[in-house]
């Protein structure tokens, strides 16, 4: 199997008959709902889809379609609202749940729309359990889960799981492959700057002209200086030393498993060699 971000954003959305709120979704399918074995939804992002959209009366079970919760919640790899798949692991445009909870803004950059409400219908946008959905769709590698496969195991090792490479060689330090990492870990930074983001915005897919140079909203460091690591805030809240630059809160992202030495050692790499737009 092949997990990629798309960088395709031509998705073109059909009308969906929505009710205002949680009410019912239409002309959905799903085929196979698997239980949560290993090849479900992963645990953790089980446990932020309950949190945040399988509540009593919202997308749980008997309750608004697609469910969100319990066994059932595995269908959304399978499933579609009018054409639509509910999830395509690795392409946020091309997955229906990613689009009814990414921000207006972010919308409108990628040329996509949405003709129901933004989810959570709480209005709870900065819930941690929204980054936790979003990066897996984008790709993102959680434990205990993943799409089934058939037949007998799975040969392809030519695996894209946002910045590494599972084909035993580390990936290249490129910008192509650091802006993969940020699609799948950093969704709280895809919005306007916020006191919620830290007043940092990553446009996904083109973060390039936000980091590089730039200086960062909180410290007096640039966000990102090439050749130099250890003067790129960037790469400080992500590896730590952020603190005794003058930096504040906790190492990025939150500790969710969302980011692994690897890839914070490709990120370092890639400063080091200059931060080319490559």
């Amino acid at each position: 199997m092949s997990r990629k971000t798309s960088k395709s954003v031509s998705l073109a959305l059909a009308t969906t008959t929505l009710l205002a709120g949680c009410n019912q979704l239409e002309a959905i399918e799903t085929e196979g709902s698997g239980g949560g074995g290993g090849g479900g939804v992963p645990p953790a992002v089980r446990a932020a889809f309950e949190g945040s959209c399988g509540k009593a009366g919202c997308h749980s079970p008997g309750a608004t379609l697609p469910i969100l919760a319990g066994d059932e919640l595995d269908g959304i790899l399978t499933g579609e609202i009018n054409g639509v798949p509910l999830v395509t692991l690795g392409d946020t445009a091309n997955s229906y749940l990613a689009i009814v909870m990414l921000p207006d803004a972010l919308l409108s950059s990628l040329g996509l729309t949405r003709t129901v409400p933004r989810m959570p219908a709480d209005n709870d946008f900065l819930n941690p359990n929204n980054q936790v959905i979003l990066s897996w769709i984008g790709g993102a590698e959680f434990e205990g889960g993943g799409p089934d496969t058939t037949g007998g195991p799975d040969t392809d090792t030519d695996t894209d799981t946002g910045g590494t490479d599972t084909t035993g060689a580390p990936a290249e330090p490129t910008f192509a492959n650091v802006q993969a990492i940020i699609d799948a870990s950093c969704s709280c930074h895809f919005s306007a700057p916020s006191a919620a983001n830290g007043m940092l915005e990553m446009p996904m897919g083109d973060s390039y002209g936000a980091l590089v140079g730039v200086q960062s909203p909180t410290v007096d460091l640039n966000l990102v200086e090439p050749g130099d690591p250890a003067a790129s805030y960037l790469y400080l809240k992500l590896a730590g030393g952020f603190e005794e630059a003058g930096g504040m809160g906790t190492l990025m992202p939150p500790v969710m498993g969302l980011m692994d030495d690897a890839k914070v050692a490709l990120i370092e790499e890639w400063i080091a060699a200059g931060a080319m737009n490559n």
